[in-house]
């Protein structure tokens, strides 16, 4: 005799605060030479770090990337691209606590520094695989209230758990803000980001 089985799938949301700000800068040198662009980014790199260790927040630099620049003009009536310099830009990260004072005061000490990047921010949360747990801990009770539900709807008792599955596990649902100034982020507030899970689950009756 075939097996009778009811198949399910259970859902679980969870509602969280980020707690952590993921702070990226991009620092950019301008010079006619590749040498002179690069000591341009630099030392805009040195003074954002600085300006960000004033405030109490570590930063670490990612490699530079040099790039040459070009404009458009006429020559014997002709349009043509001349090289006129490089362009070398470079990369800060810092995380600090979600905190929006603190972040605004971290973006107000860089915009002064005189580095003048471009700024982006992240929130995450700090427990993000907990609060993934709690989320297919809720999906989990979910399925198995469904499955009974539909059990008791056939007129059939629901036996014991054949099989429970998961899916692949869904990233915390960051919120990022990207902007070319710092006042445009400095009001920024993170806000309750929803992690939701679902799981199979298979009985037999």
């Amino acid at each position: 005799m075939e097996e009778r089985t009811i198949a399910v799938t259970g859902s679980g949301s969870v509602r969280v605060a980020p707690d952590r700000a993921q702070l990226l800068l991009t620092v950019t040198g301008e010079a006619e030479t590749f040498s002179a662009a690069v000591a341009a980014a630099q030392a805009r790199t040195a003074a954002a770090a600085q300006a960000l260790e004033r405030c109490g927040i570590a930063a670490r630099a990612a490699g530079m990337n040099v790039q040459p620049r070009f404009e458009s003009v006429r020559e014997n009536g002709e349009q043509v691209r001349r090289q006129t310099g490089y362009t070398a830009a470079r990369r800060l990260h810092a995380q600090l606590a979600a905190d929006p004072a603190r972040l605004a005061a971290a973006l107000r000490a860089v915009a002064e520094s005189g580095a003048d990047p471009e700024y982006g921010v992240t929130f995450t949360r700090s427990d993000a695989d907990r609060q993934r747990r709690r989320a297919a801990a809720l999906a989990v009770r979910d399925a198995k209230k469904r499955a009974e539900a539909l059990a008791k709807a056939a007129g059939v008792t629901l036996g014991k758990l054949r099989r429970i599955e998961s899916g692949a596990p869904r990233p915390f649902p960051a919120v990022r803000a990207m902007a070319a100034r710092a006042d445009a982020l400095s009001d920024l507030a993170p806000e309750e980001a929803e992690l939701t899970e679902e799981v199979d689950r298979k009985s037999v009756v």
